[in-house]
């Protein structure tokens, strides 16, 4: 079944060194949409010929190449195309490498355990430009637990900014929001999570998976 509303011209950058599973995710995200264009690369150098040559919608990245780690390639794809989501598609379920690969700017985490329809989901939902991490097999996706929770998308620009430990003004001139509206934002979050300061706010959205930092 194809995803909704994709253009019939999304192409994407598959980077693996195993030509087996990049014929099995090949095969699997044929059906992500119409004409869907996928180009292939086998190590670091090749993919950043690729991202030099092409402007791609989507690159999906391994952490581990035979001439690069992913997360090293993964800063070098962003200097030559800062505005492409790039996400990580590993065997890994390290929370460190998570963290190390969300904080140099990656738009997802996936574990290569993950069946191909939870596959075409992230991926759709990584071309619309959520956040999506899926370990272990299970999806973790960060805004589906914001909503459960009832924590809003900007809500949760300000936690990723509370967790820089930035102060309420910078934060104004980071979302171009009022002073009185990141204050109202704050006071929902303190409700929300039964808490009374910035500090333990941001604790708990770490333990319940909201901010990665």
């Amino acid at each position: 079944m194809l995803a909704p509303n994709l253009p019939p011209d999304t192409r994407l950058l598959l980077i693996d060194d195993h030509q087996i599973y990049l014929d099995g995710l090949s095969l699997t995200l044929q059906n992500l949409c119409q004409d869907v264009r996928l180009d292939h690369a086998h190590n670091a150098n090749e993919a950043e010929q690729h991202a030099s040559e092409h402007t791609y919608d989507l690159i999906l990245l391994d952490l581990q190449l035979p001439d690069s780690s992913g997360l090293a390639l993964l800063q070098k794809l962003r200097k030559i195309d800062a505005l492409v989501p790039i996400a990580i598609l590993t065997a890994s379920n390290s929370a460190s490498d998570l963290d190390a690969a969300m904080q140099l700017g990656a738009s997802g985490f996936i574990s290569k355990t993950a069946d191909g329809s939870t596959l075409l989901d992230a991926v759709t939902r990584l071309l619309f430009g959520e956040q999506v991490v899926i370990g272990n097999g299970m999806p973790t996706d960060r805004q589906a637990s914001a909503r459960e929770l009832g924590v809003t998308p900007r809500q949760l620009e300000i936690l990723d900014l509370l967790s820089e430990g930035l102060p309420n003004k910078v934060i104004c001139q980071r979302l171009n929001l009022s002073e009185d509206t990141v204050k109202t934002h704050l006071k929902a979050l303190f409700i929300t999570f039964d808490c009374h300061n910035r500090t333990e706010c941001v604790g708990i959205a770490r333990k319940l998976g909201l901010v990665s930092l």
